[in-house]
């Protein structure tokens, strides 16, 4: 589910005259210029590396790894879908199952069925258009897109790729060193206990790009301390090599029945834990028994209806000798448009002096 990227994207690349429309206000977004400056990746915030995962690759070169944010959800949209989906479908086919018996000369009443005809295609015409011009931006959340966000490490270069949909911001590229840990950069900003995913962001005072990008690493969790196992994994992989991390275990892109299983049972197990009274903990069986294999069900459906692209060229070759080094993502990169509703929204990521307060230009204003 690429909800959390969708919002993300779209609050930082939203023209200024539908932000008007739609009454969304600016948000503060302004951090401390110590914050800021920190170079996030020399500093050990574990004694514990794990590599807690999934991960899709590993070597001398590179580290992947899944991204995602509300991949513990994947499946709702999915249901939906197809329930809407149904609509047009079955529209269609009875009209079609009704042309074939006046074709066929198993129908009598000819006017009934033209009738029936033009109704059932009514439906069908209307409601196909329905979801292919407006429905598209709620299914394309996880049907018909890219199977799941990765993120690859680079050690050889020293960047960081991040693959996601156009709608989610596209495929970036972006220094190691600017990457900055969401979760427990400061004393104010610990997940634990929320169920979030490692997040991860590159910030403009860094990257230069007008606007902060985000991205969601791993599994969902309810410690804390997770997210900084796996962060020093990752940090201690491309700042010292994988010859003293343990190695992950790869996972496979395909679909399989039960990838959705286990960030799905999690949280139901969690609420299990956390019941109030024993008899709250009773009621909650059945209600796990109806929406575990409803969410593992959706979210193999997901997984079936959309697919892995490769990477590009130029990143699938990064590292290697006498290659190319992938361009940095910039403003550039992006049409008109979306560059002109990227600078509207570059107000939002101000810094500010740690003893005065007051806003620093960094050329981002």
């Amino acid at each position: 589910m690429y909800i959390g990227e969708f919002l993300l994207w779209f609050g930082s690349s939203i023209k200024a005259s539908t932000r008007k429309k739609l009454g969304k206000d600016y948000f503060d977004g302004d951090m401390k210029l110590s914050e800021v400056q920190k170079d996030y990746t020399k500093e050990s915030v574990s004694n514990n590396p794990r590599p807690i995962g999934p991960y899709y690759a590993y070597n001398d070169r590179y580290l992947e790894i899944r991204g995602g944010m509300f991949e513990n959800f994947r499946g709702i949209v999915t249901w939906i879908s197809l329930v809407i989906f149904f609509i047009p479908y079955s529209s269609g086919n009875l009209g079609l199952t009704i042309l074939l018996k006046l074709y066929n000369h198993e129908r009598d009443n000819i006017a009934s069925g033209i009738f029936a005809i033009t109704f059932f295609s009514t439906i069908f015409l209307v409601s196909l258009y329905l979801c292919i011009r407006y429905f598209r931006y709620v299914y394309r959340l996880e049907l018909f897109t890219i199977r799941h966000i990765r993120v690859r490490f680079n050690r050889v270069t020293r960047q960081v790729y991040i693959q996601r949909p156009k709608y989610c911001g596209g495929t970036v590229v972006f220094k190691w060193e600017h990457i900055m840990p969401a979760n427990f950069s400061n004393s104010d900003s610990d997940m634990g206990g929320t169920n979030m995913v490692n997040l991860m962001s590159f910030h403009p005072y860094k990257t230069g790009f007008p606007v902060a990008q985000s991205v969601g690493i791993g599994k969902n969790t309810y410690n804390s301390q997770d997210y900084k196992d796996e962060w020093e994994f990752i940090r201690r992989y491309m700042e010292e090599g994988p010859d003293n991390l343990s190695k992950p275990w790869l996972s496979t892109h395909l679909p399989m029945p039960l990838h959705g299983l286990s960030g799905h049972i999690k949280p139901m197990i969690h609420a299990a834990k956390n019941a109030p009274t024993f008899w709250m903990y009773i009621l909650l069986i059945p209600v796990f028994l109806i929406l575990l294999p409803f969410y593992t069900i959706g979210y193999f459906i997901s997984e079936c209806l959309c697919w892995q692209p490769r990477w590009p060229k130029v990143i699938r070759q990064a590292g290697r000798k006498g290659k190319t080094v992938p361009k940095e993502t910039t403003l550039s990169d992006y049409p008109p448009r979306v560059q002109q509703a990227i600078l509207d929204n570059r107000i939002e990521w101000g810094v500010r002096d740690d003893k005065t307060g007051k806003l620093i230009d960094y050329g981002n204003s």
